[in-house]
């Protein structure tokens, strides 16, 4: 060994052993620091090495990955092919994660979606430009520091100017639209669906924040959005159970635009057990409800095919008198033609008719008041409410109200006529029938109103009636003696009526066979002296005559009665009539079915209760 070596040659001389030490030493110094300088020396070779490769080579460093494909040692032509494919893969698989405030995502689009596009040349200039930057000292330590295992990761950096497309595109997709609560009904129960709140995106601050976002390892980014919550409306389920129960609603028809409104079906729910259910619900999600239906008679389906089909009633009356009442006969049936009622509606006569003055387009025509008989506006707008009335009956519908007249009429049967005043009297008839129903009034040329009610007939049922004269009233005569008239002339102040009291019965028959009568109404007509004034020799001239007031031949009520003068002899018409019905199926009331001209049937009615007219 060198220390017993070098022990064993200082053992001669104490002086000599001392020198030999010494010099030992010096050398071993001397020796120690020539093993640095010769490492350093060996580095600066291997970096000086490196600086030479890294200026001289063209391959790219090692460890050097980007979109994850390995580059190392290839040249920016094969490099490029190699990120060219990662780079696909990148787009269909990697983009930008869209955040909300909870740090759930709301979103994904792939750079693809996006329309985001990549430079693989670009990319491969970069990878090589990492050890080849033209500074040999930098180059040539990046090149050794790559060698020695540190990698070199470059992150796909998109085209310059993507965030702009980009964020409208995520801004789209992520926005959301509130929607409110909502329900659809089908046939096997109640659809609710539950509200859900909206979101907007502010795109400006979209936009900044993909700017600052960096790739993570796969090149995907991800983002908070910049987000605004938009509210929902609840569901009032109290509100639903009001507007979808109650009663079903048949389909009806809308004149306004003639058109058929469908039916409405009834639905009833629990409406506790559908909060619960609701309430557990996600926002957005759509739930089933049971439901119990009650179903309409008539859909409008079912209405389309018989919508005003079949004539229900239908009556004629002959309208006379001076030219201003026949042009307000004629106005009132303009003014109801054409009039609809569905299932269940009124009908009004005076809402359409009234009220009955100048201002509403009606004439002066003679009418009573009072018992009298004076000019006033709308003298004969009854006639059309009477003939209305008995078309209605003869149609089997119900009648709300009807007043008779204060003295017979002679264009229509006793029983069968309806007055109308502003204020009261009032006539009007429910449409008592499953369809709606449809007023005709037409006014011909030869002086007839025919009133025709149109709907839809689903029996066999037809309508006779028939009047009972209970008891009569005649009228007297009251003489004056008048000096201003000339001897033996007379002149009639005042026609005359027979006072009635009669009853009107409503006959039905299914098949023509008769099934069943009621009452349908009492009318008590009023009776009138006759006034005649006579010249102051009246009485001892044989043979008088006579001179009726001028315009007392038409009498046309607005607020009482309309008709024009029925007399009858006082002495020969029974006071009283027995109210009896019966046994075998009585004659129908003049009017409808009984072609007789009217005034012959009142007549004919006087000389069967035991007189003549």
């Amino acid at each position: 060994m060198p220390g017993k070596r070098e022990l064993k040659k200082e053992q001669g001389s104490d002086g000599g052993l001392i020198d030999g030490l010494n010099s030992s030493m010096s050398g071993g110094l001397k020796r120690l620091w020539l093993i640095p300088a010769g490492i350093g020396a060996a580095l600066v070779g291997v970096y000086a090495g490196f600086c030479i490769a890294a200026a001289t080579g063209s391959a790219i460093a090692p460890h050097t990955v980007i979109a994850g494909a390995d580059v190392s040692g290839l040249s920016r032509t094969e490099a490029a092919w190699e990120i060219s494919a990662a780079l696909d893969t990148l787009r269909r698989g990697g983009g930008v994660h869209a955040t909300q405030a909870d740090g759930s995502e709301a979103v994904f689009l792939t750079y693809e979606e996006l329309g985001v596009d990549f430079d693989a040349d670009g990319l491969a200039q970069d990878a090589y430009a990492s050890s080849h930057s033209g500074n040999p000292l930098q180059d040539g330590w990046s090149l050794l520091t790559a060698t020695l295992g540190g990698s070199t990761v470059v992150a796909p950096e998109p085209e310059p100017g993507w965030e702009n497309a980009a964020a409208e595109t995520i801004a789209q997709a992520a926005s959301l639209e509130a929607k409110d609560f909502s329900y659809e009904v089908a046939d096997d129960g109640l659809y609710l669906t539950k509200e859900s709140a909206g979101r907007s995106i502010d795109r400006a601050a979209l936009t900044a924040r993909l700017a600052e976002a960096e790739a993570d390892e796969t090149g995907s980014r991800t983002v908070a959005l910049p987000e605004t919550a938009i509210p929902a409306e609840s569901g009032d389920l109290l509100a639903l159970d009001a507007l979808l129960g109650g009663e079903a609603a048949n389909a009806k028809y809308d004149p306004q635009t003639d058109s058929i409104i469908p039916e409405r079906m009834a639905l009833h729910f629990d409406v506790q057990q559908a909060q619960r259910t609701l309430n557990a619900a996600a926002p957005g999600e759509t739930v089933r409800i049971p439901t119990t239906a009650s179903k309409p008679e008539v859909t409008a389906e079912q209405l389309k095919a018989v919508l005003f089909r079949d004539v229900l009633g239908t009556y004629t009356t002959r309208v006379g008198g001076a030219a201003g009442r026949k042009a307000n006969v004629k106005l009132t049936a303009q003014r109801v033609n054409g009039a609809v009622l569905n299932s269940g509606e009124v009908f009004d006569y005076y809402e359409y008719t009234g009220p009955f003055s100048a201002s509403n387009g009606y004439h002066s025509a003679p009418g009573y008041l009072n018992g009298k008989t004076v000019p006033m506006d709308g003298g004969g707008a009854c006639q059309c409410s009477s003939t209305t009335y008995a078309a209605a009956l003869l149609a089997n519908l119900e009648i709300v109200a009807r007043t008779a007249h204060g003295f017979a009429s002679d264009y229509i049967g006793l029983g069968l006529d309806a007055t109308v005043s502003g204020g009261g009297p009032e006539f009007k008839f429910r449409n008592n029938t499953l369809y709606p129903l449809k007023i005709v009034a037409n006014y011909s040329d030869n002086n007839r109103l025919t009133v025709t009610l149109y709907g839809t007939k689903t029996d066999n049922i037809t309508v006779k009636m028939r009047t009972e004269v209970l008891s009569t009233t005649p009228f007297e005569e009251q003489i004056i003696e008048d000096p201003e008239l000339a001897p033996g002339e007379r002149v009639v102040e005042q026609t005359a009526y027979t006072g009635y009291v009669v009853n009107t019965y409503r006959q039905l028959y299914e098949d023509g066979k008769f099934v069943s009568e009621s009452l349908e109404a009492r009318s008590k007509y009023n009776k009138r002296d006759r006034i005649v004034h006579v010249g102051p020799a009246a009485a001892e001239t044989a043979a008088p005559t006579e001179t009726a007031v001028p315009g007392e031949t038409v009498s046309d009520p607005v607020v009482s009665a309309e008709p024009a003068p029925v007399e009858t002899a006082p002495e020969t018409v029974p006071e009283t009539v027995p109210e009896t019905v019966p046994e075998t199926v009585p004659s129908e009331i003049p009017g409808g079915i009984d072609p007789t001209p009217i005034d012959e049937q009142i007549n004919r009615l006087a000389e069967q209760l035991g007189g003549g007219a």
